[in-house]
């Protein structure tokens, strides 16, 4: 799947547009990597993901294009709560994944960035049987410092279990 074209002039200041083939984020040097560029590695060899956290729960990079990425990660006994259901804290770990990858797309290669603020909204629980649960996270208004998005995670059947929004912040010194 990929990002949707812009549908009209009025639409512009809060989707993201793929820079021009050859281009890099603005404030990158021309033919620089960007973390575009990281993440579309990381999709096509998974063991090289440099995120220890992610490595940890199992949150795997599966999809990305400029301003979208999605995560997936399966329920697994160690990650659930007293209830036997998945741990909430999970679910914020998985959508916040999302929408750092979908961030680190817009950006260059080895920019530093900090989740800001990350709002959950638990709809329904996931358990081991419930499957692949998959989190897609989109850019709506990328800014110089800020970056906003919207997240949902999904079991197998698209049934919707979790929604998300998130500030991420780009960190300079």
């Amino acid at each position: 799947m990929q990002v949707v074209p812009i549908a009209s002039a009025a639409d512009a200041p809060t989707r993201p547009t793929a820079p021009a083939s050859g281009t890099s984020p603005a404030g990158a040097a021309p033919g620089a990597p960007t973390g575009l560029d990281v993440l579309r590695e990381y999709v096509a060899a998974p063991e090289r993901v440099e995120q220890p956290v992610d490595r940890l729960l199992g949150i795997r990079l599966v999809e990305v294009d400029h301003g979208r990425a999605v995560v997936e990660m399966h329920a697994r006994a160690d990650l659930l709560n007293g209830q036997g259901v998945l741990h909430g804290g999970m679910y914020a770990t998985a959508l916040d994944s999302a929408c750092a990858s979908a961030s680190y797309s817009t950006v260059s290669a080895g920019t530093r960035m900090a989740t800001t603020d990350l709002t959950v909204k638990y709809l329904r629980p996931a358990a081991i049987e419930t499957g692949a649960l998959r989190c897609e996270a989109r850019v709506l208004h990328r800014g110089r410092r800020n970056i906003v998005l919207e997240a949902r995670m999904t079991d197998p059947t698209e049934r919707l279990l979790a929604c998300a929004s998130c500030t991420i912040m780009i960190v300079t010194d």
